[in-house]
């Protein structure tokens, strides 16, 4: 996920990598693809992308903050290309949130990885962004800052009203440890949200953990958005920071100032009953950023982690491969949208300080139904 801060700190949960170990054994993990290289890019300046297909079967696609708060813009095939020119991207596209949160930090007034889903007769849109010191809770770690909001709206594209107060900030607050400030007040931070509907008809919001080795997890939603247990619900881990690839390196260790696990999204594959997880991992202004693989019994787990190596990483021009998304297009088909950089232009602003990530569309082939051998790539 694109964001300002260019350093995560990692700390606590000790057991983090015996926990990934002992879950290894509860799923079989497959034969996913490793080391693919990206599809194309299709869509100019979209990082983080998340897309929403309505019961009307129109697709959106969003994206985090670039010259708007929050873009938004139909999609009307997945062949077209928007790659061209900002000129060209731009000319469709509108804001989904025309009103900033009155909780998210004014000198960091970005919004991160949107997701939205039709609750009833509302839309609604969860999102990450800093937030701002009060009187009562100042800011002791702006390294880990972020908490997740919520917008509803009565039209898929917008416009949404965020809510006065964020929804989700992490882990309780903790002192200092491990070379670390104290954690804000308010809890140890938590971004890129993304919210599903499993099996069991239940919602589920995964979400990237900050201050922890176990950095993907999950929470229960109830049935109008709102976060079970509260602001700072005790997640479920789903991914820890475990191999060394984790800190986008090929070398064969760990460097955990390096490492961490964002951007998580989750798709039931209903020929091997089971679902399959994405999630970023290093450090996204880096070339070396990559996409990782994990198969889950359950949206809360277990999940069994692809140790060999990245999903997706650079190759074809592009580097920098993170921030996907799987879905379910109007006719049933797995896709997945994702971002990366032209080589040589990582890191690099666009106009108006938007970080140009250009994103690319692929589809989820599988083969096979039985999840120890089912092959899993993306094309």
């Amino acid at each position: 996920m694109s964001r300002t801060t260019t350093r995560r700190a990692s700390g606590g949960l000790a057991a983090a990598v015996a926990l990934v170990a002992l879950l290894a054994a509860c799923v079989p993990v497959g034969r996913p693809a490793i080391r693919q290289a990206p599809p194309s890019p299709r869509v100019w300046d979209n990082s983080d992308p998340a897309v929403l297909v309505t019961p009307e079967r129109v697709v959106y696609l969003f994206g985090s903050t670039n010259n708007m708060r929050v873009p938004v813009r139909r999609i009307d095939t997945f062949g077209q290309t928007l790659a061209q020119s900002r000129e060209h991207w731009a000319r469709d596209a509108r804001n989904a949130m025309p009103s900033a949160p009155a909780w998210v930090d004014p000198s960091e007034p970005q919004i991160w990885a949107p997701t939205v889903m039709k609750l009833g007769e509302r839309y609604v849109m969860w999102f990450s962004a800093a937030r701002r010191a009060t009187s009562g809770s100042p800011i002791y770690d702006e390294h880990n800052d972020k908490c997740i909001g919520s917008a509803t709206s009565t039209s898929p594209a917008g416009p949404y009203t965020p809510a006065a107060s964020p929804v989700y900030c992490g882990l309780r607050a903790e002192g200092a440890v491990n070379g670390q400030p104290r954690s804000n007040l308010w809890g140890r931070s938590a971004l890129d949200p993304e919210v599903i509907r499993g099996q069991d008809g239940r919602l589920y919001m995964l979400v990237a953990l900050g201050r922890t080795k176990g950095n993907i997890g999950v929470v229960r939603l109830d049935s109008i958005g709102r976060v079970i247990g509260g602001v700072n619900a005790t997640p479920t881990v789903l991914a820890s920071q475990a191999y060394p690839w984790h800190d986008g390196t090929v070398n064969s260790s760990l460097t955990s100032s390096a490492a961490f696990l964002e951007n998580p999204s989750m798709i039931y594959e209903p020929a091997s009953d089971t679902y399959l997880l994405f999630y970023s991992a290093g450090q996204w202004w880096r070339s070396n950023y990559v996409t990782g693989f994990a198969r889950c019994a359950t949206p809360t787990g277990p999940c069994t982690l692809d140790d060999r190596a990245p999903m997706l990483m650079q190759g074809n021009g592009r580097t920098g491969v993170g921030g996907l998304t799987a879905f379910r297009d109007a006719g049933g088909t797995m896709r997945v949208a994702l971002s990366s950089w032209q080589a040589g232009r990582e890191g690099q602003s666009g106009a108006g300080g938007a970080y140009s990530r250009q994103g690319s569309w692929g589809s989820i082939v599988v083969s096979g139904s039985d999840p120890a051998s089912q092959s899993i790539s993306i094309r």
